[in-house]
Parts: structure tokens; C-alpha cells; sequence
């Protein structure tokens, strides 16, 4: 028992859910925000459960290495780049649409560096409109490197892999938080040495969900875990349990390994239909909601997210900004997806125009 694409789609749709958790209520310092209470040590409980929300870029890593091992050995190799393309498509309509509104609004502001910052932004050069944008490039390095590390993980043991890779997220969250290695005034070597430790800094969750295809880490899991007694209870605390650790030690050095813990407990629990739509719902959304939800709570309607004031009321009040937001990316990206297969050369054969229209 492998961990399915729908379990996957319920993954993401969790992680995104962390982010927002995340980005809205990871602060101690609220500001008259939100209601803060209750309170832990003079600190909001909200606080530590948005904390361990710094398992959703984890989550995700460990999503898509598990599943482009899974395509590469099926010899699903040619699809990395229409994957990418068909993403970039998705960006730059959110790019365009939410600039556009910004503008529009005044608020000038949001999208610093005029024609020169539209481009670095356009080019995935810079995560300046948008700081959650960061992940994108990183994305986009890892799948077209991932074909050279599916070789290097089959060719090479599991654990020299998993200890290189290790010492290769050690060394970057270090340079990413502590800037030992400092290039001055040089925005080159800034720029280079950023996106070097941010995809240093995801290798690591990458690697363990290609491990975990390539060894069938999950099915031997399963195996042992499935069938116990009251399995769904001791997998709720367990969750609470890693909530309460990363409390306890509040650094995300430790996200990875409690994302990866998360990832199985999570996927093992008995689930029912309506639990399973939901969490594969906001899965589907996951790309838009992450791709915008920092224009509503931060540089463009912040004061819209933060008017229900209290935080249960702002999340669910953002996530329905967002989805509606997805809904209306999702029709513009479909119109421009049948353009472009009206506009592509085919035989006139409805056989091969409804081959051409899955590709897509």
C-alpha cells in the first residue's frame, strides 16, 4: 500500500492550510491584529499552532519528490517540462490580474522597482511582490534537476544519500539564518547564493519523498501501523504531540523531520469521504491560495483579511478570498488552455484532438 495521488492531492491540501496558519498567526507580536486570547506565557496560543505550520514547504517537497520518482520510473520524463510551463502559465495570470488590481487601488507600494521589478518578478528573479514567491523558483530548479538526482538516488546507497543531503540542509538553513558566508555589496553573488540555500534548504524533504518511492518506506509502515487498535486516536496525538515539541523547541530546523512525521501519521489515519473531499478540495486550490493569499493579508487588502478579528473567523474569511480568487484564475487559465488547443495544428481525427486535450 503506496501513498496514493489522492493522498497526495489530501497532502497538499493540508500543507497549503499550514501556510496560511503560518503567514497570519506565526507572531508574537500581534499589534492589535487580532484577539490574542488565550494566552501561554503572555504569548498567543494561535502562535504555536501557526508555528508548526512551517511544515507546509516540507509537506510539499517531499510531495513532489515522491511524486516525479514515481513518473520518472515510469518513463514519464518528457512531461517535467510542460509541468513547469503550464505552472508559469498559472503564475503569470495571478502576476498580471492581482498587479493589475493593485495598481488600480493605488497601492503602488506593493510592487516596488517599476518596469524592472515587474520583470525579475515575471522571471521568477525576484520574490518581491510577493514574498511567498520564493518557493517557485526553488520548485522549478529542483524538478529540472530532479532526472540527475533520481540516478544519483538509485545508483547510490539510501543512507549516503539521505547523509549528504542532510549536511547539505544543515549547511544552508545556517548560511539562510546566520549569513556566515556575507558577499557585500555584490547582488549577483547575493542572488546566486539566496536561491542556492533555499533550494539547499528543500533538497532535503525532496530527497526523503524520493527515498520513500524508491524503498517503499510507506507500505512497510502501513504493514506494521494499519490495523491497531484505536489507530485514528494515537495518530490525533501524535499530531498534538508535534505540535507541542516544536512549542518546545521553536526553531524550523526541525521542520522537515516533523513534516516527514506529520506526512505519515496523517496519511495513515482512517479518513472519512467528506474528510477526504475537503482535504483534496483545498489540495486542488493549493497553487492559487499560495500564489495569492499574501496579497490579501499583507499588501493589498490586509485590512479586508483582518476584520473579523478573531483569528478562527480571519483563516476562514482568507481561505474564502482565496478560493473564490482560484476560481476565477482557473477561468481565465482554461480559456487560454482551449485557445491554445484551438490554436494548435492536428489532424482532423476527434481521437487524436481528445489525446491532444489530456496532454494539457
Amino acid at each position: 500500500m503506496e501513498i496514493s495521488k489522492n493522498d497526495m492531492k489530501m497532502l497538499k491540501g493540508v500543507a497549503i492550510l499550514l501556510m496560511l496558519l503560518l503567514h497570519l498567526f506565526c507572531r508574537k507580536e500581534v499589534n492589535g491584529l487580532y484577539e490574542t486570547f488565550p494566552l501561554i506565557n503572555n504569548v498567543p496560543l494561535i502562535y504555536y499552532i501557526g508555528l508548526f505550520g512551517d511544515a507546509c514547504v516540507p509537506i510539499y517537497c517531499f510531495a513532489s519528490g515522491y511524486g516525479l520518482f514515481v513518473s520518472y520510473k515510469k518513463q514519464y520524463k518528457s512531461k517535467n517540462f510542460p509541468r513547469l510551463f503550464k505552472l508559469l502559465i498559472n503564475f503569470w495570470i495571478i502576476l498580471i490580474l492581482f498587479v493589475g488590481i493593485g495598481l488600480l487601488l493605488g497601492k503602488f507600494e506593493a510592487f516596488p522597482g517599476g518596469v524592472n521589478g515587474f520583470i525579475l518578478n515575471f522571471f521568477l528573479l525576484s520574490n518581491s511582490y510577493n514574498g511567498a514567491w520564493w518557493f517557485l523558483q526553488t520548485y522549478v530548479i529542483l524538478v529540472f534537476i530532479s532526472p540527475v538526482l533520481f540516478k544519483l538516488v538509485l545508483k547510490y546507497s539510501t543512507i549516503s544519500i539521505l547523509l549528504i543531503t542532510a549536511a547539505i540542509y544543515l549547511v544552508s538553513y545556517i548560511q539562510r539564518i546566520k549569513h556566515v558566508v556575507d558577499f557585500g555589496d555584490s547582488l549577483l553573488l547575493g542572488t546566486i547564493s539566496n536561491s542556492l540555500v533555499l533550494v539547499g534548504t528543500s533538497l532535503f524533504p525532496f530527497i526523503l519523498g524520493t527515498i520513500f518511492a524508491k524503498n517503499r518506506v510507506y507500505s512497510k509502515i502501513y504493514s506494521k501501523i494499519y490495523n491497531i487498535s484505536y489507530k485514528n486516536i494515537l495518530c490525533a496525538t501524535g499530531i498534538i504531540a508535534l505540535i507541542i515539541i516544536h512549542s518546545v523547541y521553536e526553531s524550523m530546523i526541525i521542520a522537515p523531520f516533523t513534516a516527514l512525521t506529520f506526512i505519515c501519521i496523517f496519511t495513515l489515519m482512517n479518513k472519512s469521504t467528506i474528510v477526504q473531499k475537503t482535504f483534496a478540495f483545498f489540495g486542488e486550490h493549493s497553487t492559487n491560495i499560495w500564489l495569492t493569499h499574501m496579497f490579501f493579508y499583507m499588501s493589498i487588502f490586509p485590512s479586508l483579511t483582518f476584520a473579523p478579528r478573531y483569528p478562527i473567523l480571519i483563516f476562514i474569511w482568507l481561505l474564502i478570498l482565496c478560493i473564490i480568487s482560484s476560481y476565477i484564475i482557473n477561468f481565465i487559465y482554461k480559456s487560454i488552455i482551449k485557445m491554445k488547443i484551438k490554436n494548435t495544428p492536428h489532424e482532423p481525427n476527434e481521437g487524436t484532438y481528445q489525446v491532444k486535450l489530456n496532454d494539457l
